[in-house]
């Protein structure tokens, strides 16, 4: 099974870029943040016309889930189902597809160390993880998958300068620590499994000139995966051909391949 993620920022103005890997890749499943689009505008209509099934939750100008699929997942929720979806729905989608949970998040972003914005990132990542908690179980007796747009860098090598930009709403000590606390769950980094050595991006910002070729970018996309499909999980690779496309999202697509035995 091959599993992708990317924060396309506006799947309507990234919407022939997405055909177009589509096309090149054919995941089984990809996950897409930052949609940017109400339901009622987004194209579903374009992406079953090639053969994908969507489900998603949005909103006007910012956030947003979607999952595009070969077939119909054979469940679908959105939002951490603890009372509050008006806020959460356009942040947590989750599917069951071939009898594995995958669970795509757009992390809140945070803003500024010293904002509201960040203590509700913080809240968030709590929250997520009591999420996993109750929807999930025990991570040792389930198949499933979390991808997406994390909003964390971890480690020192998952920024380009760890130095000049700690301390930062995605690269500090206590968001750092919130994260761990979802990873103790259970979750296993896939992504650096296959992927160990530092510049290994998924974001680059529009505002640093020649940030591609420069080397300037950050590791917020993550691939992860409970035991049992972490010991499935059998290649990631970033993709920086789509980055380098014409009008590309500011992220870029991270493809995952899992055995189905």
């Amino acid at each position: 099974m091959r599993i992708a993620t990317f924060n396309c920022n506006s799947v309507r103005k990234r919407l022939d870029l997405i055909l177009a890997w589509l096309a090149d890749n054919q995941p089984d499943v990809l996950a897409l943040q930052e949609t940017k689009v109400m339901d009622d505008d987004f194209p579903a209509a374009a992406l079953a016309e090639a053969g994908w099934h969507a489900v998603y939750r949005g909103q006007k100008g910012y956030n947003g889930v979607a999952m595009l699929s070969r077939m119909r997942p054979q469940l679908v929720s959105f939002g951490l189902q603890d009372g509050d979806d008006g806020e959460s729905e356009p942040r947590l989608v989750r599917i069951r597809y071939g009898g594995i949970d995958i669970i795509n998040t757009y992390v809140p972003q945070g803003r500024a160390l010293e904002t509201e914005q960040f203590q509700f990132k913080l809240a968030w990542l709590k929250r997520l993880r009591a999420y996993f908690e109750r929807e999930l179980g025990e991570a040792a007796a389930t198949d499933a998958v979390w991808v997406g747009d994390l909003n964390v860098a971890p480690e020192a090598k998952d920024v380009h300068d760890s130095k000049k930009i700690w301390p930062h709403v995605c690269h500090c000590q206590e968001v750092i620590d919130r994260f761990q606390e979802v990873l103790d769950w259970g979750w296993g980094d896939v992504f650096r499994r296959f992927l160990p050595e530092a510049g290994v991006y998924t974001f680059w910002d529009y505002r640093v000139r020649g940030a591609i070729d420069r080397g300037l970018g950050w590791r917020i996309d993550h691939v992860l995966g409970t035991p049992s499909m972490a010991e499935r999980a059998k290649g990631c690779r970033v993709d920086m051909q789509a980055r380098r496309s014409e009008a590309p999202s500011d992220h870029t697509f991270v493809i995952s391949d899992w055995a189905t035995d």
